[in-house]
This record gives C-alpha cells, sequence and structure tokens, in this order.
C-alpha cells in the first residue's frame, strides 16, 4: 500500500483499497494467471491525482486479498477476504492458501492497511474538529440498471443525514445522479471508521462509463470527472467540515 498528498490543511481522506494489480513474487506461483479479475477499480489513483488529497491506496490485488471485507470471526473462514473463485466461476488459486499462509496474508497485507488508515485520521483529528473518510470504489455499470453514483452509508450508520443530503445535493448540482445503499452500501472500511467520534464515512462508487475507456482513463471524460470532484469536495469541506 502506498499513502499520496499527505496533507494536514485538509479534512478529507480517500481510501482507495480495490485499485491495486499486484500479485506479490511468493504469492504468484500459487495463482491461477488465467483466471479474470476483472472486477477491478482501474485507475481510480490517477483519476484522484490533480485533487491532492491524502489518498491511502492497496497495491495488492482484491483477488489476493480484499481490504474491504470484514475480518472473520476465530475460527471462521477468511473466504471473504482472500477469495476462491472469480467473477465468472474460475479458481483464482491453483492451490488455495494454508491457514498459515492464510494468516500471514492478513498480518502483511490486511491488517496495515487498517493501521495506516487510522493513523492518517488520527492525525487529521488533530488539525480539525471533524472528519471526512471517502472510500472510493467504481463498477462496471453494463452489468447493473444504473449508472449513477453510489452513495454507501451502511444504511445511514456512517454519515449525518445532512452530510449525505448535501452531498447528494453537490452531485445534483454538477449533473451527476445519485443512489444511496443501492446496489453497494459500503463494506468493512466506513463500518469500522464511521461510527468512530468526530468521523463520517462514506463509500462512493463511480461507473466505469463516468472515467474509463477500458481498463484507461479516458481523456475527456475522466478530466470532467476530475473537475466535478473538486468542486464537490470543496464545497463539502468549506460548509460542514
Amino acid at each position: 500500500m502506498k499513502v499520496i498528498y499527505k496533507q494536514s490543511n485538509s479534512p478529507l481522506v480517500i481510501s482507495i483499497p480495490h485499485s491495486g494489480t499486484d500479485i506479490p513474487q511468493d504469492i504468484a506461483p500459487l495463482c491461477n494467471l488465467a483466471a479474470k479479475r476483472e472486477h477491478t477499480d482501474w485507475a481510480l489513483e490517477e483519476l484522484v491525482a490533480p485533487l491532492s488529497e491524502t489518498t491511502l491506496v492497496a497495491t495488492v490485488s482484491r483477488y489476493i486479498v480484499d481490504v474491504n471485507r470484514f475480518k472473520p470471526r476465530a475460527g471462521k473462514t477468511t473466504q471473504p477476504i482472500i477469495p476462491r473463485i472469480d467473477e465468472v466461476g474460475h479458481h483464482l488459486f491453483n492451490n488455495y492458501p494454508s491457514k498459515q499462509k492464510q494468516a500471514d496474508w492478513l498480518d502483511r497485507y490486511y491488517t496495515p492497511y487498517y493501521l495506516h488508515l487510522e493513523n492518517l485520521l488520527n492525525e487529521k483529528l488533530e488539525q480539525h474538529e471533524r472528519v471526512l473518510l471517502v472510500d472510493l470504489h467504481s463498477y462496471d455499470d453494463t452489468l447493473f440498471r444504473t449508472s449513477d453514483i453510489i452513495l454507501g452509508t451502511r444504511k445511514k450508520q456512517t454519515l449525518s443525514q445532512d452530510t449525505l443530503k448535501q452531498l447528494q445535493l453537490l452531485f445534483h448540482e454538477e449533473g451527476l445522479t445519485t443512489q444511496v445503499d443501492t446496489p453497494f452500501s459500503g463494506g468493512n472500511i466506513i463500518a469500522t471508521f464511521g461510527k468512530q467520534a468526530r468521523i463520517e464515512a462514506v463509500q462512493i462508487e463511480v461507473p466505469y462509463s463516468l472515467y474509463l475507456e477500458g481498463h484507461l482513463l479516458h481523456p475527456d471524460r475522466a478530466t470532467t470527472l476530475q473537475t466535478k470532484f473538486q468542486t464537490i469536495f470543496q464545497k463539502l469541506k468549506m460548509y460542514h467540515f
């Protein structure tokens, strides 16, 4: 993982857990490299780069360790975090990792992501009365009956009603329609941090069609969306954080 644009004068932290494409060298021999890994949140790091907001990016593929899944209780399977199959049912691993390897991968990739994010948020709280965590994702809108921006709030548990309404209004002013908690309500990242004092958290899902051409940024669409995000976040910080 890596932190980019670390700055203390903004009460906003962006988390990007699903854009990573790396398969670590010691893990690659276990993998079925022919498996599909299409549900990656392609190029989000590049999309947010012009915003210059503090951003934490997971670099390892979600198909190795998915840091936005809920950690299993003792004795339960880690399959939600270390998936077995891809989106069409192909096995992701020629040999699924042993329990010892699973524990090692969580120690190497899952737990550190939360520790880094916690540290970033705590640093912001030293500078600001309230902090907003944006957990940023994207989705293939050809597979859903919507091309809206999806705002995930864990059934309005991680974001105040006032902030949610303001966020919806700001997207609307930029010509972007939104849905709340459907079809994505948010994962473990906003569930973990959105219930903490002085922190609000929202999962924002962006349709591929708004910014991608294949797996790369579409020059015009991406630039347009970057400008819209810049405006939305600046206004939100000005009025609410």
